[in-house]
């Protein structure tokens, strides 16, 4: 068993080497390009953050949920890489199930090497986070938009010209707005405003 828990784990590394791909895309040299781990990393402490503030007001949600989806949303890459979202303009259907297939699959892969009770219950929030219905699953996707808006002032403060991110503004602004998450919105519009 501890044979296969350690080959997840080094299927997982693979993330921190892995850069994503879109600010590549952008312009962003490869030796200042975030990994998928440290995305991820980001996205866990924004969406913790958020998830206690929103316990502080009241709210029902999951905390211990909210911190595992957070983990996983994005290990799926480390078999099935880190795809650009704007490459979806060509074929947006096509790309959406062929996303959905690609990640679910690689997940299913991944999560074999883990023992059974642990796999079905990681495989559960995994897919619960894939439907986006649940409040944690819906505070992950906004704390996911909300880091690659963060990531994006950062290479500005570096020095990065504001126009190589023009394609990232123009979605950003129109998703912010449909923010559910009163903090995730409004520290995304500070963060917006800020690369102004």
């Amino acid at each position: 068993m501890v044979d296969s828990i350690l080959s997840f784990l080094q299927e997982a590394i693979r993330l921190k080497k892995m850069v994503r791909s879109g600010w590549i895309y952008s312009g962003v040299s490869k030796s200042d390009t975030e990994s998928v781990a440290d995305h991820s990393y980001m996205i866990t402490l924004i969406a913790m953050i958020l998830a206690l503030r929103e316990k502080e007001k009241g709210s029902k949600i999951n905390v211990e949920k909210v911190i595992v989806m957070a983990i996983l949303h994005d290990l799926p890459e480390s078999v099935s890489q880190d795809l650009d979202r704007r490459i979806r303009k060509y074929s947006p259907e096509k790309y959406d199930i062929f996303k959905e297939d690609l990640d679910s699959e690689a997940m299913k892969v991944l999560l074999t090497n883990l023992p059974s009770k642990i796999n079905k219950q990681l495989l559960l929030i995994y897919q619960e986070l894939r439907r986006k219905e649940s409040l944690e699953a819906k505070l992950i996707l906004e704390a996911d938009r909300l880091e690659t808006i963060l990531q994006m002032n950062d290479y500005i403060q570096r020095g990065y010209p504001k126009e190589l991110f023009n394609e990232f503004f123009g979605n950003f602004s129109d998703e912010v707005n449909e923010f559910e998450n009163e903090d995730a919105s409004k520290l995304a519009k500070l963060l917006l405003e800020e690369a102004k």
